[in-house]
């Protein structure tokens, strides 16, 4: 039996160190690259770069895959939606995604709006303006399409929703006015009135646009405009 050499752990001078092989995942940080070295498992050498290399390009059809969180839940971005309201205040040309399919997360902010702003003044409006807002959209729905459907045409039920909904635009207007003018006098009236003409302009040409009304406009804004009147009431009384 063969003693064993350094029981004690004492390192030798003269001792040569052991060359010990190299670890083929050794991990090196040159140039801040890190490179990775996997040794006789690489057959290229641009195999060595896959990780933490700053200038590898990935796949487009990866990056193209990436989903916006608002699309993803099915809510449409800001500022598509302030496009489409800036369109309704102003009378601009609509885009096209607009007329073919449109939303409705921006009816339901105007909506909110018409029932969140009067409370600043001590109104509860919520009941009138759901209920209104519900009945009317309802029965310009059957109107419209009853208009419509000699041409064989039929408009969706949540367009309707829509296209009505972002025609509010003007009267939030006149609701955030309602906050620091008395509307109840003769200024308030007149105002309220350019109010629901301004509303029922831009709506209708709006259903002319993707309806083809043509000399029938007159007669799909006459309900409209009375659509609109009573959201003028309920803000100014």
């Amino acid at each position: 039996m063969q003693p064993l050499k350094n029981p004690f752990g004492i390192i030798d001078p003269d001792e040569k160190p052991k060359q010990y092989q190299s670890n083929p995942f050794d991990i090196q940080n040159d140039e801040l690259n890190e490179n990775i070295k996997l040794g006789d498992n690489v057959e290229n050498q641009e195999d060595k770069h896959l990780l933490f290399d700053s200038s590898k390009q990935y796949p487009q059809d990866i990056i193209d895959d990436d989903i916006p969180l608002l699309e993803d839940l099915d809510i449409t971005s800001p500022l598509l939606i302030q496009q489409r309201i800036m369109s309704v205040l102003f009378f601009q040309k609509c885009d096209s995604e607009y007329l073919e399919d449109p939303d409705l997360s921006g009816p339901t902010l105007i909506v909110a709006s018409l029932g969140l702003l009067p409370i600043f003044t001590g109104k509860i409006q919520f009941n009138y303006i759901y209920g209104i807002g519900l009945w009317g959209w309802l029965l310009l729905y059957l109107l419209m399409n009853f208009m419509i459907q000699q041409q064989g045409k039929q408009i969706e039920f949540y367009k309707i929703l829509s296209y009505l909904g972002y025609g509010l635009a003007p009267i939030v207007l006149l609701t955030i006015l309602s906050l620091f003018l008395q509307l109840n006098s003769s200024f308030g009236y007149a105002l309220a009135i350019v109010c629901a003409v301004w509303s029922t302009a831009s709506v209708s040409k709006t259903f002319d646009t993707i309806l083809g009304l043509q000399h029938r406009r007159l007669l799909i804004a006459y309900p409209l405009f009375l659509f609109y009147c009573t959201f003028v009431i309920i803000t100014i009384f």
